[in-house]
């Protein structure tokens, strides 16, 4: 079992065997400034100046490491695994409520550092997931809110635990997008009983 514990980062850094998760993101945006929005685009960049590898080391000092999709082009899937976050981040805006301002949400990544292979098959660690997210008006380009810089780790399960989460789909993609929604659904003050807390924390057991 995880347990989750929240520590000063001194302490966290001298604990042997635990792998540290960190959720930061600005003030969540009030609702008498978003609900009016309606969502009609998301559009994910990932800039190519971005590094990545195929190295299957443990942990490749790198930007980018995605390899769930298999080989092709990385910046292409990562942007879309972004994309399809933010439209069921969006999901969340209340259904009754149809915005009369249509906004674009944009992500643009600073880092997506999954696991390779190898650490996948052995002890796991964690998803990073850094990024900018902009919100604009849709028909002027007016900026709305952001960029503001949000960091969403994920807990990336390795060896037989890894298995039996893809064995009930929870696949290294679902995981990703449901815990980065969630941190986007917060900051635009829309997650209701899905909301999460900024913080960095401690998992012991791993």
């Amino acid at each position: 079992m995880i347990k989750k514990v929240i520590l000063p980062l001194i302490v966290a850094a001298g604990l042997a065997g635990c792998v540290t998760t960190t959720t930061e993101f600005p003030e969540p945006l009030r609702e008498d400034l978003t609900y009016n929005w309606r969502v009609v685009d998301v559009q994910a960049s990932v800039p190519r100046t971005l590094t990545t590898s195929t190295a299957n080391s443990q942990m490749p000092d790198v930007d980018l490491i995605w390899r769930e999709d298999g080989p092709g082009d990385v910046y292409a899937q990562i942007e879309a695994i972004m994309e399809e976050t933010m439209a069921q981040a969006a999901l969340k805006f209340h259904p009754p409520i149809k915005g009369s301002r249509p906004v674009i949400i944009q992500t643009e990544q600073v880092q997506f550092h999954s696991l390779t292979e190898r650490a996948r098959s052995n002890i796991g660690g964690i998803h990073n997931v850094d990024f900018y997210l902009t919100v604009v008006d849709a028909n002027t380009g007016e900026v709305l809110s952001g960029p503001a810089y949000i960091e969403a780790d994920v807990t990336a399960f390795g060896g037989a635990e890894a298995e039996a989460a893809v064995a009930v789909g929870q696949t290294m993609r679902v995981r990703i997008i449901q815990r980065v929604s969630d941190v986007i659904a917060t900051y635009l003050g829309i997650a209701g009983n899905r909301a999460v807390e900024n913080g960095r924390y401690v998992e012991i057991g791993r």
